[in-house]
Parts: structure tokens; C-alpha cells; sequence
């Protein structure tokens, strides 16, 4: 059973993801790039001979690296004050 909303047009998904991703800046880019390096390393530890322990050892470490850069070296700053 299809559910029909009142009153809004439907947008395509296409339509949406494209929104979305237009209003991502570079914190939130930094912020996902976190998870990824985790999949990334699971990924590489399941199908290589690099243990699990060490790949997540070198995601962790990317996961502090992107948070060290985005909260201490390049911090966001109020567009409004002067």
C-alpha cells in the first residue's frame, strides 16, 4: 500500500541526494570521511593479509588526524562577526 502526501509535490530522489550534497560543506565532508576510513580498513583487512588490529589502528589514526585539522587547525569561524 502506497502512501500519497497532501499538499507536496513529490521530488525526484536524484533530485534530493543532489540538494543534499550541495549543502554538505567541508565539515561535513570530513565528518563522513571518518566512517569510510573505517569500512575501508574492514574491508581491506578481511580480504588482504593485514591484520584487523592494524587496519584499525590506521583508521583510527586517520580519524584523528580529520578531527585534529578540523577542529584545531582549520576551525570554523562565524561568517557574521567582524
Amino acid at each position: 500500500m502506497y502512501e500519497k502526501t497532501i499538499g507536496r509535490p513529490e521530488r525526484d530522489p536524484f533530485e534530493t541526494l543532489i540538494g543534499v550534497l550541495a549543502a554538505a560543506n567541508r565539515y561535513d565532508l570530513l565528518l563522513g570521511s571518518i566512517p569510510v576510513a573505517f569500512a575501508v580498513a574492514l574491508v581491506v583487512a578481511t580480504i588482504s593479509s593485514v591484520s584487523l588490529v592494524e587496519a584499525m589502528l590506521v583508521a583510527a589514526f586517520v580519524g584523528v588526524v580529520v578531527i585534529v585539522d578540523a577542529c584545531y587547525r582549520n576551525p570554523p569561524i562565524d561568517q557574521g562577526s567582524t
